[in-house]
């Protein structure tokens, strides 16, 4: 069975993703030093924030779509991919997500016939489980909390006219840069840490006046020479006790001249208990 998972985890993991130029854009005034906290509050308040509407975190089951991550399996090798299916169909993955956005993934054990799907099922299993938890990685931040630093963190702001710079360091030598534009949506993050640089174009809808995130595209870059990766993820939400959670994933990736998309549902919500 090959594991079709590879090229998406790091980029998963990673979470980010890099914004496409527009041509012909107005000049922006000179750059103006502005009191960070004066951007930073408003901007923590634009984001949904589930954790100060009462989030506990939720269980949920995970399903692929393993006929869409196998299709070309089933154009090379028909028997291979009916064999493959009839496994993959047997593997219940199961998931929670705690209040501060952490997720981890279980899932049961199924019979194979020999040691290579063993071997191939394991790969598939772990693949599914970091696909998942690097997404929540990357969610967690634009959801539960806010993509802003907390108040009293050392941040520069500029305003430039069209949008919004925010730039401050963390733990780890990692440098990260935001632009926020005039409504305080987040449309660049870009993140340079000692093993990768990195950024993120996340797209969001307004549900009752506040951002919830519906994707992101990505690009990751290995700072070791390692593959690039480009990823594209499309969410669609759904409400639980009145707070937006993902209802479904559409993940395309793209590394070393491959394309490879794979989707899953999230069903079976169930709240923490408050």
């Amino acid at each position: 069975m090959r594991y079709p998972f590879a090229p998406v985890l790091m980029a998963c993991l990673a979470g980010l993703a890099a914004p496409a130029l527009k041509a012909a854009q107005p000049t922006p005034p000179a750059a103006a030093k502005v009191q960070p906290e004066a951007i930073l509050s408003q901007a923590r308040g634009a984001y949904v924030g589930l954790s100060d509407r009462g989030f506990r975190g939720y269980r949920f089951a995970v399903t692929p779509d393993w006929p869409l991550t196998l299709s070309e399996l089933a154009k090379s090798n028909p028997a291979g991919y009916e064999a493959a299916l009839k496994l993959l169909k047997q593997i219940r993955y199961e998931g929670r997500v705690g209040a501060h956005g952490q997720s981890q993934i279980s899932h049961n054990f199924v019979d194979t016939p020999n040691e290579a799907s063993t071997s191939g099922l394991n790969q598939v299993n772990q693949g599914v489980e970091q696909a998942i938890n690097g997404f929540f990685q990357t969610w967690a931040p634009f959801m539960v909390h806010a993509p802003i630093p907390p108040a009293g963190s050392p941040c520069t702001a500029e305003d430039q006219g069209t949008h919004f710079q925010l730039n401050w360091k963390e733990t780890g030598d990692v440098s990260v840069d935001l632009r926020l534009d005039r409504t305080f949506a987040v449309t660049e993050m870009k993140v340079l840490a000692p093993a990768f640089r990195a950024a993120i174009r996340p797209t969001f809808e307004r549900q009752s006046g506040a951002f919830v995130l519906t994707g992101y595209d990505a690009e990751y870059t290995p700072r070791n020479g390692g593959a690039e990766m480009v990823l594209k993820v499309l969410i669609v939400n759904q409400a639980l006790d009145g707070m937006p959670v993902p209802a479904s994933l559409d993940v395309t990736v793209w590394t070393q001249g491959r394309k490879e998309r794979m989707t899953f549902a999230f069903t079976e919500l169930k709240a923490e208990a408050k």
